[in-house]
C-alpha cells in the first residue's frame, strides 16, 4: 500500500545528504579511538614509521635450546646467568625488531635442566636499567642478575639432574628465517654462551600484543604497591564513588529544598544567585587557596585533599531544581497531608520519579572527576596517591616512554567512560529532556 504523504522537491535529497553528513561524523568521532587502540598493540618500529602501519604485526616468539653435553657439574646461578645472556643480549641488539618473547631451554646428556621465560612487557620495562647499552659481556651480566631476579623481569625454572627428562632422539633444527639469522650470526660474533646453541625456532604469539598493558603494571610496581599501575586506577574510582555519592545525596536534598521548601522568592533568587556565582569563578583562581586550606587540615597527599574540593557544585544544583521544579505539586502536597515528614516524602517520592535527572548527575560528575588531573597532580605528592591522570602524565615524562604504552594507558582510562556512558545512555538522554533550568 503507497503511502498517501506529498514528497516535497528535494526532500530526498536533504535525506541521503543528513545520512551521509552523520555517517562520515561517526567515522571521524571513532578514528581517534580506534588509532588509540591500534597503537597499543602495535610494536615502536611500526608506530614511527614515516610510512603509516594500520595492521598490528604479531609479535615474534624466539626458541632456543642450548646444550651443556660434556661440561663439569655447575650450580644452578651458571646456567641461570647463560640463559639470561642468551635473552638480554640478543634483544637488546636487536631492539628495533618485533620480538615478543624469548623461551631458553638448556639440557645436558639428554636431561633437561632448566627453561626460562622473558616476554616484551618484562624486557621493555627492565631494558634501560638492565642492558641500556649496547656493550656485552659477562661481567655485565653477572652484576645485572640480582636486578633481573629482584624485579621478576625474567622467569626462571630450575629442573636439575633428572628433574624433567628431555627427548633424547628429537631434531633439533636452526630456522632459516632472517631474524633468526641474525640472532645466530650475533651469538657466532659475540661468543657469550657457554652452552652450545643446537636448535632456534621461530613463531608467532598473538597474545603478546597485549603485552603493552602487562608492562603498565610492571612500570609502577616499585612505587605504587602490588596493584602497580592498577593502584591509580583503584585511586580514582575511589575518587569518583565517593564525589558520586555525595553529589547524589547532599546535592539533591539542598536542591529539593530550594525548590519545595523555600517560599521566599528573594531568599531563593538570593541562593540561585549564589550558586550561579560558584559557577562563574574559574577553578585555576582558587588553586592556591585551597591547597592552603587542605595543608591546614594536614590532608595534602592524601586522598581526601582530591575528594573535598568536588562536594559543592553549583551546576548539580541548578540541574537538580530544573527537574524538581517539574515535579507535580498536588502529588508531593498529598503526601504532606497523609502526615508523611518531607524526608520521607522525598524518600518514597520524589526519589523514584527523578531516576533520569540522578543518572545524568552521576554520569556529568564521573566524567570531570575520572579526567581531573591540575588538582591531583598539585596535591598529592608520593605515586601510592596518584589518581589515573597523574601516573599517566608521570609516565609520558619518564626515561623511556613507549608510545605503545602511552596509548595503553589511555584505553585503560577510557573504557570507565565508554561503559558509564553506554549503560547510562537511555537514562541520561531521558534526564536531558526532562531536566530544565528555572529561576
Amino acid at each position: 500500500m503507497k503511502s498517501n504523504r506529498i514528497v516535497e522537491k528535494g526532500e530526498r535529497r536533504l535525506t541521503i545528504v543528513s545520512f551521509v553528513v552523520t555517517i562520515v561524523f561517526i567515522l571521524l568521532g571513532l578514528l581517534p579511538l580506534l588509532w588509540l587502540l591500534l597503537t597499543s598493540i602495535m610494536d615502536s618500529k611500526s608506530i614511527e614509521s614515516t610510512t603509516p602501519k594500520f595492521i598490528p604485526k604479531i609479535p615474534v616468539s624466539i626458541s632456543i635450546t642450548l646444550d651443556y653435553s660434556g661440561q663439569g657439574e655447575q650450580e644452578m646461578g651458571f646456567y641461570e646467568k647463560d640463559a639470561m645472556k642468551a635473552t638480554w643480549f640478543p634483544w637488546m641488539a636487536h631492539i628495533r625488531d618485533n620480538i615478543g618473547e624469548i623461551r631458553i631451554t638448556g639440557i645436558k646428556d639428554g636431561i633437561e635442566l632448566y627453561r626460562s621465560l622473558t616476554t616484551s612487557a618484562e624486557f621493555y620495562v627492565g631494558q634501560p636499567i638492565i642492558v641500556p647499552t649496547q656493550t656485552f659481556s659477562d661481567k655485565i651480566m653477572k652484576a645485572r642478575l640480582p636486578r633481573i631476579k629482584e624485579k621478576h623481569l625474567s622467569s626462571f625454572s630450575w629442573y636439575g639432574q633428572g628433574k624433567s627428562i628431555a627427548d633424547s632422539h628429537a631434531e633439533y633444527k636452526l630456522s632459516n628465517e632472517p631474524l633468526s639469522r641474525d640472532l645466530q650470526s650475533f651469538f657466532d660474533e659475540k661468543q657469550l654462551l657457554d652452552g652450545k646453541i643446537v636448535e632456534l625456532k621461530q613463531s608467532h604469539n598473538w597474545l603478546r600484543l597485549f603485552d603493552s598493558f602487562r608492562s603498565l603494571n610492571l612500570l609502577a610496581s616499585e612505587v605504587a604497591g602490588s596493584l602497580g599501575f592498577y593502584q591509580y586506577f583503584l585511586n580514582s574510582f575511589i575518587i569518583c564513588a565517593v564525589v558520586i555519592a555525595w553529589q547524589l545525596s547532599f546535592g539533591a536534598l539542598s536542591s529539593y529544598a530550594l525548590s519545595q521548601l523555600i517560599t521566599n522568592k528573594k531568599i531563593k533568587l538570593v541562593l540561585l544567585m549564589y550558586f550561579l556565582a560558584t559557577i562563574m569563578i574559574p577553578g585555576v583562581s582558587v588553586l592556591i587557596p585551597q591547597y592552603l586550606l587542605m595543608q591546614k587540615l594536614g590532608l595534602v597527599d592524601h586522598l581526601w585533599a582530591v575528594i573535598l574540593p568536588h562536594f559543592a557544585w553549583g551546576f548539580i544544583i541548578f540541574l537538580f531544581k530544573g527537574f524538581f521544579d517539574q515535579l507535580p505539586k498536588e502529588l508531593l502536597q498529598a503526601a504532606r497531608v497523609d502526615g508523611a515528614s518531607e524526608l520521607r516524602t522525598f524518600l518514597r517520592i520524589v526519589i523514584p520519579m527523578s531516576i533520569p535527572v540522578f543518572t545524568i548527575v552521576a554520569v556529568l560528575t564521573f566524567i570531570p572527576v575520572w579526567n581531573d588531573f591540575l588538582w591531583p597532580y598539585v596535591v598529592t605528592k608520593s605515586p601510592h596517591n596518584w589518581t589515573y591522570t597523574v601516573a599517566m602524565n608521570d609516565m609520558q615524562n619518564g626515561l623511556n616512554p613507549r608510545p605503545n604504552w602511552i596509548s595503553a594507558s589511555g584505553v585503560i582510562s577510557m573504557l570507565p567512560l565508554l561503559l558509564v556512558f553506554m549503560g547510562t545512555q537511555g537514562a541520561v538522554e531521558k534526564g536531558l529532556n526532562f531536566s530544565g533550568v528555572k529561576g
